[in-house]
Parts: C-alpha cells; sequence; structure tokens
C-alpha cells in the first residue's frame, strides 16, 4: 500500500472550463473536474451540464444491470460444478459395472469428478476477489 500523501503536496483540483473555480467533482462520463456552475447532480453522480447527463445516466442504468446479473450468477455459480460432479459420479458408477476397474468409463467419472471440484474452488476464488472489489 502507498504512503499517504502529505497534505502539503495535495494541489486542489480546477474545473476543466473555468480554470479559476475549484472542482467539486468529476464528470463520470468524461472524467473532467468540474465546478457548481458545470456539474448536474444526477442523484448517483455528477455529470457535466448536457453534454455528458445522457452518458452518465446510460453508465449507471449498465452499472446497476451488471450488479444484478453478478447477483444472479452469484446465486448459481455452483450449479455447473453440480452437473459435472453427477455426471462423474454417474460415469464411474457405470463404469464399475464392466469386470476391469480402469476402464474409459470409470476414467472419464473421475476426471469429471476431479474437474467438478477444481471449478468450485476457482469459482470460490473469483466470487471472493469480487466481493472485495464490490466492499
Amino acid at each position: 500500500m502507498a504512503p499517504p500523501i502529505p497534505p502539503e503536496r495535495i494541489e486542489s483540483m480546477r474545473c476543466f472550463v473555468h480554470h479559476d473555480h475549484e472542482a467539486v467533482g468529476i464528470c463520470r462520463a468524461c472524467g473532467k473536474g468540474l465546478c457548481p456552475d458545470c456539474a448536474v447532480d444526477l442523484g448517483h453522480s455528477i455529470s457535466c451540464k448536457g453534454a455528458c447527463e445522457q452518458k452518465a445516466q446510460e453508465f449507471h442504468e449498465q452499472f446497476v444491470r451488471n450488479e444484478v446479473i453478478l447477483k444472479t450468477q452469484k446465486r448459481n455459480r455452483f450449479f455447473g460444478p453440480a452437473i459435472i460432479f453427477a455426471m462423474g459420479v454417474i460415469f464411474f458408477g457405470f463404469g464399475l459395472t464392466d469386470r476391469r476397474l480402469f476402464n474409459f468409463i470409470t476414467v472419464f467419472g473421475v476426471f469429471c469428478i476431479i474437474l467438478s471440484i477444481i471449478l468450485l474452488m476457482l469459482q470460490r476464488r473469483l466470487y471472493k476477489a469480487v466481493d472485495r472489489n464490490l466492499s
């Protein structure tokens, strides 16, 4: 982690349009510094008056949609590994009916079981990282 910047080294941000005014925030759409005269409060963020309002609103709507999709994906993260695990158990069970223990069906069943465990661990790690980034 980087050390904090000393207060005497912090410069105030200036408005992109009015260079003599201090900026109160950054436009969500274009990333420019805005003074109170240039900024429009959208409720969830600020943007340039007129020019970026629609684009900032679209960014916010896309963010909300992505958040909903992520929550849905998080609920369904066990579905794929569970199906692969069930397939592995079924193949392994059918493979045991043969006289030879190491045949293609039992080996494929074990492969599916191991694959499902690996996928489950990878997804768990991924969603822990996602949760840290959303917090």
